[in-house]
Parts: C-alpha cells; sequence; structure tokens
C-alpha cells in the first residue's frame, strides 16, 4: 500500500492506493495544526499496512508535522518528491528547483494521461495554469491568487469589504457589497482562465488537452469550455505516478 499526501497551503490531501488504484482520499484542513483529523486518517491500522509514504509539499510547516506525526507510529521514512525522489520530467524554466512540486506532479499525471500537449488548471488557494508538451516536459505556466485568496486580500487591505465564500452568482450586477465581490471574484476568475488559456494555445500554436483540478475546478470548469477533463485526485495520482517511476529506473529509495 502507498500512502500519498499532498501538502497544499491550504488543504492536506491523502490518498491511499492498492497497486494504481486509489482506494480512498481524504482532506484535512490546515488548521494549525491540524492534528486531531490527520491523525484520524493516519492511524497505526492505515500506517501499518504502508510500504511507502510519499510527500508532495509546499508547505514547510505542515510538512514538518506530517513526518513528526508518521514517525510517531511506525519506522517508515516518508520520501518527499524533489528531496528523496527525483522529478522524472524535464522541467523548461529558469530556475527549476524553485518550481512548486505540486505543479510538477500534476504535469506528470496530466501527461500520463493524455500523451501529448496538455494544459492542467490547477483551482485552489493559487491558481496555476501550466503547460506540458508531446514529449512530458513542464513548459513554465502562470499563477493567479485563487478565488478564496481574493476575497481575503479584500477584506484584509479594505476597511470596509467583508469576506465572503464564493459562489456561481444568478447575475453579473450585485445588488449588495457581498453579491458585487462575489461577481467580480466569480467571473473575474473565469474570465481570467479563458484568457489565458486562448493565450497559451496560441504561444504554443497547437490546442492542448485542457485538464482541471483542485478545490474549485467543478465550480468554475462549466464556465470554461476548453476544459475537457476535471481530476480532482490529479496531484495524488501524479506522487503515485512520480514514485512509480523512480522505483522502475532503480533510483535509490530508502523505505525503511
Amino acid at each position: 500500500m502507498l500512502l500519498a499526501i499532498d501538502i497544499g497551503n491550504t488543504n492536506i490531501h491523502v490518498g491511499i492506493f492498492e497497486g494504481d488504484i486509489l482506494q480512498s482520499a481524504h482532506t484535512v484542513k490546515d488548521e494549525r495544526p491540524p492534528q486531531t483529523n490527520l491523525t484520524k486518517i493516519l492511524n497505526p491500522a492505515v500506517l501499518n499496512e504502508a510500504q511507502a509514504v510519499v510527500i508532495a509539499s509546499v508547505n514547510p510547516k505542515a510538512e514538518a508535522f506530517v513526518i513528526e506525526t508518521i514517525r510517531k507510529h511506525l519506522p517508515v521514512k516518508p520520501q518527499i518528491i524533489g528531496k528523496d525522489i527525483p522529478i522524472p520530467i524535464p522541467v523548461l524554466t529558469e530556475h527549476p528547483e524553485k518550481v512548486g512540486v505540486d505543479r510538477l506532479v500534476n504535469a506528470i499525471a496530466a501527461f500520463e494521461r493524455t500523451k501529448n500537449w496538455t494544459i492542467v488548471v490547477d483551482a485552489g488557494t493559487a491558481i496555476t495554469i501550466d503547460g506540458i508538451n508531446d514529449k512530458g516536459a513542464f513548459l513554465g505556466g502562470v499563477i493567479a491568487p485563487g478565488m478564496d485568496t481574493s476575497s481575503r486580500a479584500l477584506h484584509h487591505y479594505t476597511a470596509l469589504l467583508p469576506r465572503i465564500s464564493v459562489r456561481k452568482p444568478n447575475n453579473v450586477l450585485g445588488k449588495n457589497t457581498e453579491e458585487a465581490i462575489n461577481s467580480g471574484i466569480y467571473w473575474g476568475t473565469i474570465g481570467m482562465i479563458n484568457q489565458i488559456l486562448g493565450m497559451i494555445r496560441d504561444e504554443l500554436e497547437c490546442q492542448p488537452t485542457v485538464i482541471a483540478t483542485g478545490g474549485n475546478a467543478h465550480m468554475l470548469a462549466q464556465e470554461i469550455p476548453l476544459v475537457t477533463t476535471v481530476l480532482p485526485y490529479l496531484t495524488l495520482e501524479g506522487i503515485r505516478i512520480t514514485y512509480k517511476t523512480a522505483r522502475a529506473s532503480h533510483n535509490r529509495i530508502n523505505v525503511f
């Protein structure tokens, strides 16, 4: 059994794989620290069955807590993608080591499905829109604030604007402050993604497959015609594929 853990800026996602099959997936909010819910998932019954624990993290503080939790229960050494396990694709950016590992494992999982030019839209705390060529290389991408991040920023940096939970609005023209903020963030995000996808297609001079993932993917994808597939567990699949690739290529991975 493989325990795949995606540690993001807001949530921790845990996937339990038997072979190539995702048996179950769980989400824990990073609530400084998320002990109670995380320890329910990473309990001894689960950990004792784990042959490997593989982590993709963009949150060092939460990563340290997850590793500590695992080590309390069994002698498995968690493997960190990008540190213990190499990234198995070319990263064609100025500073490959600075690219978020979540973006890279998303690219790996997406290309595994398409085997062709691909764009991944990950709609979470941040929105990332990344390109992969027909050889599986990561080409770079776009990073923008996610919808909840935009809501937090408006509330934090203004005197009177409230923080809201963004949802699909009934109208473009809001009839009160909350509706106006909601409409601006929702339709602004939709417009941004649609525009950027068109610009990337023009820049690449092809028509890549567009895959969406992340917590807001389903809500946004219905307004983005170029999105062909929504895969909520793309990052977990990328962790599994990265680990499997490393083992198959005889990279030394210490499990115990």
